[in-house]
């Protein structure tokens, strides 16, 4: 298992996260208005949530996932990491949620960014990717605030509650972070 690093913005700490986190999990997750864009179904009991953290815990070569914690209250209020992670072709996803009554004050954006600072620098990597739902549009704005651009959507790519969903497609590459 490779070391979980604890990244730090302004007014957050990215830190790993433990099972200790699970009651919190679950309780923003078994929310349907956190898991409405989120490609999976509301949890139903807090065993889910620690089987959500478990499968980061167990498997951070191919995962990275950190708690983002606000610093002045110092609670977890969302997660944020990488996925599909190809180290041949210096890639990977993003992923991330803020828990609702987090909303609007900018706090996925600066996780966000953490990342990609983590990502290019650390992992070396030259592309970082982002699928979000059409509907999804303050994720939007939070990738397009972190300097991500739109490059096509990805018919009936999610399926959740039933239904097969599109997803948009974004990306920043290496070249676009540092300006060359």
């Amino acid at each position: 298992m490779k070391p979980v690093p604890t990244l730090l913005t302004e007014r957050l700490q990215l830190r790993k996260l433990t099972l200790k986190d699970a009651e919190t999990i679950f309780l923003y997750f078994s929310n349907p208005e956190m898991t409405r864009f989120y490609g999976m179904e509301p949890f139903e009991s807090r065993l889910e949530a620690e089987k959500f953290i478990k499968n980061f815990l167990d498997d951070y070569n191919m995962l990275f996932r950190w708690g983002i914690v606000e610093k002045d209250s110092n609670r977890l209020i969302g997660t944020c990491g990488f996925h599909a992670i190809s180290e041949k072709h210096l890639r990977a996803e993003i992923g991330y949620e803020i828990d609702v009554p987090f909303w609007g004050k900018g706090y996925a954006t600066e996780a966000i960014k953490a990342l990609i600072e983590y990502g290019m620098d650390t992992l070396k990597l030259q592309r970082i990717g982002a699928n979000v739902y059409p509907e999804n549009i303050s994720s939007r704005r939070v990738l397009e605030k972190a300097g991500f651009s739109h490059e096509g959507l990805l018919r009936n790519y999610l399926f959740q509650g039933g239904n097969f969903h599109d997803a948009n497609v974004f990306s920043i590459l290496k070249n676009e972070v540092l300006g060359k």
